[in-house]
């Protein structure tokens, strides 16, 4: 893959990442964290600074706080549109290289690790008891940066009031290191390969340097990270969500390891998310349910980042413009925090603790709690001749076969794939995909129907195979039979075991880990229950609810088996339903 392939992913392909060339104000360092290792450290003043104490907002980020020509030296211009926003509102800026990256010392132990997380603290107690500083601190970020933004959150250092975790990651074994206990090498590998591109300073594949902290370029910290774990590898060996990747777990390398410390911080959050990124909609309803830290919730219909509109009631082949718009999406951010670091009454109290977009109707709704008030939960079955009924059936030994056609595709701009900054395209038309898949479609609705939630599909299945993968598609069914995705759900079929969590009430809930894992019993009926990905949509009249199932999404998953091609029966008769569960609104 070429370098300039690459410069389309990730955070470079942000909204927020048009680079401007003012860049006089800044100065640059090296700061001590853990163990005394020196992190890289810019900071970025207003272009009218008279050395006034600003608040400071930090930016933790493992793709270079900033970039140089590699033969000239010179810093090539890497401040974002959404930075410049904020230095043009009299905030201070604080880039920093995380442990093992850019030009900061140390070795990458793993993503988000728990050193990583102390070495914050450190950074940000340095910043408070600068001059330049009026002690109060906030933290913003997409993707990997907003994941750090709400980790700052652990550390409790009193100076932070105020961060926004954009398109971040909650859970990062289910999302988005091995949604649904499977190896996605798609992304995956492509990231894995920029990172370490990153980390050992890769000019020749880049086109650029790491910036440099003074006159003397930092050799002895990229030589550090030639000890870095390489990720796709890591995830390879790392099949479980008790297993270490790199030095730690899963279990400790994301927000919901710290939810005790997060929530007894009481720092507020700005949430920005979207329905159709990975399953960043998932961690955004659990946080908002399970931590306690004050919550603004933004859910919108956009790609990762709030780059482009991703409905498929709207967005077809071609790139659309975000709802919200960018500029709307930037002041959202400076009134939140001008309300809480700068002490401003923007009338964020007033906001709704979630503003969050409903597909079909193609609008925003709010709501003060999730689920909405008058939620309900009824039960589509699955029937003969591929009907989804409301009654279950009176068939004795109803049973549909399906032989895995491993050329299914969501495509090549889903939800996961958004994830390198990819645009969420040809979802609109999913009836060439239905074709391959086995489907179950509802009559035509005599009135609307509101569905806010996670649905949740509960199939008695057996397969030909010990290995295998399930996945199922939600869809909306027009009058003249146009079906559109809506959400999705999958499990590698080794982990269907249930297990209990907290954190989980009416949603089934898997651990991943190892020990409840075990093979498929060939041709035994199992009852195998999962969790499809949130959603909000108006089903209208004289439309048709679809679930499509597959074994397989070749432009994303890895194949299960590598060998073979197995048959699922699905049972739907009077002794073994198989159903569809929807969170409806009344």
């Amino acid at each position: 893959m070429t370098a300039k392939k690459f410069l389309f992913i990730l955070i470079f392909v942000s909204i927020y990442q048009f680079s401007f060339s003012q860049e006089n104000n800044v100065e640059s360092y090296y700061v001590p964290a853990v163990d005394g290792t020196k992190l890289a450290v810019d900071v970025y003043f207003p272009e009218k600074y008279k050395n006034q104490k600003l608040p400071v907002l930090f930016e933790f980020t493992r793709y270079w706080r900033g970039k140089e020509d590699a033969k000239t030296g010179k810093p090539i211009a890497s401040l974002s549109k959404r930075d410049k926003y904020f230095l043009d509102n009299d905030y201070i800026l604080a880039k920093v290289d995380v442990r093992g990256t850019g030009a900061s010392y140390g070795v990458r132990l793993g993503e988000y690790t728990p050193t990583e997380v102390k070495d914050a603290w450190h950074i940000v107690d340095w910043a408070v008891n600068q001059s330049w500083s009026d002690g109060k601190v906030g933290a913003y970020g997409t993707s990997y940066s907003g994941t750090t933004a709400e980790l700052l959150c652990a550390t409790q250092h009193p100076a932070i009031k105020a961060v926004i975790p954009g398109w971040s990651d909650f859970d990062v074994y289910e999302s988005p290191s091995r949604p649904y206990g499977m190896l996605a090498t798609s992304f995956i590998a492509p990231w894995s390969k920029y990172v370490d591109w990153l980390d050992q300073n890769s000019v020749e594949n880049l086109g650029a340097s790491v910036r440099r902290i003074g006159e003397d370029f930092p050799i002895d910290a990229i030589e550090e990270h030639e000890n870095n774990p390489i990720v796709l590898e890591g995830l390879i060996q790392a099949r479980y969500k008790d297993s270490k990747f790199g030095d730690f777990k899963f279990e400790e390398l994301d927000p919901l390891h710290w939810k005790k410390e997060i929530s007894e911080s009481n720092v507020p959050m700005l949430v920005l998310t979207s329905w159709l990124d990975a399953g960043t909609a998932e961690g955004t309803i659990l946080r908002l349910q399970h931590f306690t830290n004050p919550q603004k919730v933004v859910m919108m219909p956009t790609s990762h980042g709030g780059g482009f509109h991703a409905s498929p009631f709207v967005v077809s082949d071609s790139i659309i413009e975000p709802v919200p718009s960018v500029i709307e999406q930037l002041r959202l951010q400076l009134n939140f925090f001008d309300h809480y670091i700068k002490g401003n009454d923007k009338g964020v109290d007033d906001w709704p603790t979630i503003k969050y977009y409903n597909f079909g109707e193609e609008s925003f709704k709010q709501s003060d709690i999730w689920p909405p008030k008058g939620q309900e939960r009824i039960k589509y079955y699955l029937d003969t001749n591929g009907k989804l009924n409301t009654s279950s059936s009176e068939e004795p030994q109803g049973m549909d076969e399906y032989l895995v056609d491993f050329s299914v595709s969501t495509g090549t701009n889903n939800r996961w794939t958004t994830q390198m900054g990819k645009p969420v395209l040809n979802l609109n038309n999913r009836n060439a995909a239905d074709s391959l898949m086995l489907t179950y479609t509802s009559a035509p609705l005599e009135e609307p129907l509101q569905i806010s939630g996670t649905p949740v599909i509960s199939l008695n299945l057996s397969s030909t195979h010990i290995e295998g993968a399930i996945f199922v598609y939600l869809e909306d069914v027009d009058p003249n039979g146009k079906s559109r995705y809506i959400t999705e759900g999958g499990l590698l079929l080794e982990h269907r075991k249930l297990s209990k969590n907290d954190i989980f009430n009416e949603i089934p809930y898997h651990s991943f880990r190892k020990s409840d894992a075990s093979p498929m019993p060939i041709d035994k009926i199992e009852e195998v229950i999962f969790k499809l990905h949130p959603t909000s949509i108006l089903i209208k009249k004289g439309h048709s609810i679809r679930i499509a199932i597959s074994g397989a999404d070749k432009d994303t998953f890895d194949k299960v088996p590598t060998e073979g091609i197995p048959t699922l029966s699905i049972y739907r008769n009077k002794t073994k339903i198989s159903f569809l569960e929807l969170p409806i609104i009344k």
